[in-house]
């Protein structure tokens, strides 16, 4: 079987031939320990459940757990929805999360929500980061809308960017394509390429009032 509960004797395990490829069809597993995906092993289904999910090999399927961790051999073609999700091998899915960490080899497609974002690998897709989000030297995004209160970049951002407190561009940093902050600080040697506009909140739409309707008889005289 392709999972294994981290915590069980070590003697009990038996041992897998990493040269078969397990495959699990429309299956949805329920997972109550920390469970592991190992390299070369293929699963088809869906991980749901409160622990953590550890994948070296490949899931084909939606991710719902409380922290999920993607090996540097490990790829899911499927959504996750986790509290904590460390990357290291690639995701291709939106990613629903409250810390995210993508690590230098790490690699993301599609949207990504979060509450904070440490970047140092790559992102192609939306973000969406609520409090902050961090790209280091080595951390690339290309994105059509990158959303965040505190957006600092000391690596490189190609898009639409757009930071509700404060941009902050460091000496290796470069931003290039339509931004629009509130605050910004550029240390010597960040480049910043493109259109800038100055932040500003968003309007709440207001619905008009509607006329009133009145009831009335008319009486023939």
């Amino acid at each position: 079987m392709a999972f294994f509960a981290k915590g069980k004797d070590k003697e009990r395990k038996a041992p897998i031939n990493t040269s078969t490829k397990a495959t699990q069809s429309n299956h949805v597993a329920p997972t109550s320990a920390a469970t592991e995906i190992s390299k070369n092993i293929t699963i088809e289904g869906h991980l749901r459940g409160t622990d953590s999910v550890k994948i070296e090999g490949t899931l084909i399927g939606n991710i719902e757990v409380n922290n999920v961790i993607i090996g540097k051999n490990g790829t899911v073609r499927g959504s996750i929805i986790a509290q904590k999700v460390t990357v290291s091998g690639r995701v291709e899915g939106d990613v629903t999360c409250n810390d995210l960490n993508v690590m230098q080899t790490g690699f993301i497609t599609q949207k990504v929500h979060s509450n904070i974002v440490i970047l140092s690998g790559e992102i192609e897709g939306e973000v969406l980061a609520e409090t902050s989000i961090n790209i280091t030297p080595t951390g690339k995004i290309q994105t059509t809308s990158l959303v965040s209160k505190r957006i600092t970049v000391n690596g490189s951002v190609e898009g639409r960017l757009t930071a509700s407190e404060l941009l902050e561009v460091g000496s290796n940093g470069l931003v290039n394509g339509e931004i629009s902050v509130k605050n910004i600080k550029t240390d010597e040697g960040g480049r910043i390429i493109g259109s800038m506009v100055m932040y500003t909140e968003p309007t709440p739409t207001v619905e008009p009032n509607k006329p009133e309707v009145i009831e009335a008889t008319i009486e023939e005289k």
